[in-house]
Order: structure tokens, then C-alpha cells, then sequence
């Protein structure tokens, strides 16, 4: 079911991009952003919380950013890096859908290597049926590009025409839409930005010795 009043799109659309941050083996989470933006390059609001690393709470996680955003009742769409997140975190972009009533769109400018992730989710979860069961779900919907390039896609609550729509007028340059791309910035910048904020609140706790000479 597509959402009611989606209809033609503007320029100056609003949506909500989703992207992951970096860890490292042994993090039990890393950050998970949302940003909403208006068309291809003003960014209105951004929203962060944190996922568990190869856990199974990444729907609840997006669901609990949308809630908490301010512009939720003018969100047509939601932008998704993928299906996992935080290693195989995988988002049911179903339940996701029918939670908030606003359209999913999953993408990557590559095409999954599904025999790869099958042996990967047969050799590291005990549970790999169910996670397989929601890569797998989806129908895959290839774009096309221009470049001759492709986006592989996967869709909920939205037709594939509009979806195609909504990533034209999003997307300012390369493949992927402008709110992803930032998106992705962000989140990778977050780990940094807060061992930065930890080395300074340290800094503050430690008595300060002067360097000037005697």
C-alpha cells in the first residue's frame, strides 16, 4: 500500500536519509543518523542514535528517529543505505513501513553478492534464517543511470515510477541522492567527533600544569 497524498513530487521534498557509522571489532554499537532534508541540498534537522553492532534492533532504532523528528508529518519517503546496518543489523523495511506510514527506499550503487552473505549469515548467526528471510523478502528493483551506472533498490509503500521520481530530484550529483550522501558523512564523522569530545571532558578533570619556566 502506498502512502495517500505522496503524490506528484517537488523540488523541495522532504526526507529522511539513514546511514550507519564505523566501528570496529568488538563495539557493541555504533551511531545511527537521520537526517532530514528538503530537496537535494538544505538540511533541515538531524537525529542520532545508536545500533546494535550485528544485533537485531535496527528497525526499532529507525523507527524511534522518525518518531522523535519534528517534520515527521512531512516526510515523503525515507532514504536507507542498504538493508544492513552495523555489520548484519538487517532492517525490515516492511515493519518499518507500516510502523510510520511513510515510504521506504533502500539503496546501493552495487549489486549484493547474495551468495556471499548467505554463507557469511550461515557461518556467524544462529538465527541466520530470519535475517535471510528479510535481505531476501524484497524484490530488487535496478535504475538505471545516465553514466550507465545502476542503483539496486528495494521499496515499501511506494511505487517504483514515484521512487524513480523522488531520487531524480534528490540527487544533486553522482548516484546517490544528496541526503544519503550526507548522511553517510556525518555518520562516519561521528566516532571522531566524540573520542574528540571525550579527550576533552579528560582534559578538564586533570589539573592543569604550566609549561612556562621557572
Amino acid at each position: 500500500m502506498t502512502r495517500e497524498g505522496v503524490g506528484p513530487t517537488k523540488r523541495d521534498v522532504r526526507v529522511m536519509a539513514v546511514d550507519d557509522g564505523p566501528f570496529h571489532f568488538g563495539d557493541s554499537e555504533t551511531f545511527l543518523v537521520g537526517l532530514v532534508v528538503r530537496g537535494s541540498s538544505y538540511l533541515e534537522a538531524a537525529y542520532m542514535g545508536l545500533v546494535e553492532v550485528d544485533g537485531t534492533n535496527v528497525t526499532e532504532v529507525i523507527e524511534g528517529l522518525v518518531d522523535v523528528s519534528k517534520q515527521r508529518d512531512q516526510l515523503k519517503a525515507m532514504f536507507l543505505d542498504g538493508l544492513t546496518f552495523a555489520g548484519f543489523n538487517v532492517v525490515d523495511i516492511e515493519a518499518l513501513h507500516e510502523a510510520t506510514g511513510i515510504p521506504v527506499i533502500t539503496l546501493v550503487d552495487k549489486t549484493p553478492n547474495e551468495e556471499d552473505i548467505l554463507t557469511a549469515l550461515k557461518a556467524n548467526f544462529k538465527d541466520w534464517e530470519r535475517r535471510w528471510k528479510l535481505l531476501s523478502a524484497p524484490a530488487v528493483h535496478r535504475f538505471e543511470l545516465p553514466d550507465g551506472a545502476a542503483l539496486t533498490c528495494h521499496l515499501a509503500g511506494i511505487e517504483e515510477a514515484e521512487a524513480r521520481e523522488l531520487i531524480k530530484v534528490t540527487t544533486l550529483r553522482g548516484h546517490l541522492p544528496e541526503p544519503l550522501r550526507m548522511a553517510d558523512l556525518i555518520a562516519s564523522a561521528l566516532p571522531e567527533v566524540a573520542g574528540m569530545m571525550g579527550a576533552m571532558e579528560d582534559a578538564k578533570r586533570k589539573p592543569f600544569k604550566s609549561r612556562r619556566a621557572s
